[in-house]
């Protein structure tokens, strides 16, 4: 049988006494439900007053020039090892087993690793003495290597660095070859 709400005018959609509101005093279980839900958000509340997460977006990496040695260690190991080791097996897949003392030395470590290094080819210190170095024609592969270098091995390493790359056209850069290798007196 419906029993109809006396407090509202009456209609033709009475409602049951199942789909009225319950103004019953709450269960345990409600009470308890409620003071969770007010427990949850409180504690929520604390942690983000206290800092809570850390933020989502990712922290400006540091600068190589602001690095120290643990962190340049780490840094060339993590990133710039396994990126130029890729572009040197693009040009030579000779270079699979690159290693640090590649471009280091074999007492790459006991110098610090520090660069240029005594133990790569030693170019020739002067523009024209480099020019003919490469332009040598009993050595012909220079010239490749020389390209190689200049248009793929020395923008990566700069941009890896946070460097600008020395442009020979207007003299501006300070990354060069002479990063990696020393600079002396070679015969063509």
């Amino acid at each position: 049988m419906r029993s109809m709400i006396t407090a509202e005018p009456a209609t033709n959609d009475a409602k049951t006494t199942r789909e009225q509101p319950d103004h019953a005093p709450p269960s345990d279980r409600r009470t308890r439900s409620a003071v969770v839900r007010r427990v949850s958000m409180a504690a929520c509340l604390f942690v983000a007053a206290c800092g809570g997460a850390e933020d989502s977006s990712d922290p400006e990496p540091t600068a190589w020039k602001d690095m120290n040695f643990e962190q340049r260690v780490a840094y060339m190991n993590s990133d710039v090892l396994p990126r130029m080791k890729e572009v040197f097996v693009a040009y030579d897949p000779a270079f699979e087993t690159m290693d640090c003392a590649t471009c280091h030395g074999a007492d790459g470590a006991t110098r610090a690793y520090a660069m240029p290094s005594p133990e790569i080819a030693v170019l020739p210190g002067t523009e024209e003495g480099f020019l003919e170095y490469v332009q040598d024609p009993e050595h012909p592969e220079r010239a490749e290597w020389s390209t190689f270098m200049f248009e793929k091995v020395v923008p990566e390493m700069a941009s890896l660095l946070q460097r600008v790359q020395f442009d020979p056209t207007t003299g501006n850069g300070d990354f060069s070859c002479n990063a990696c290798h020393t600079l002396g007196s070679v015969e063509p």
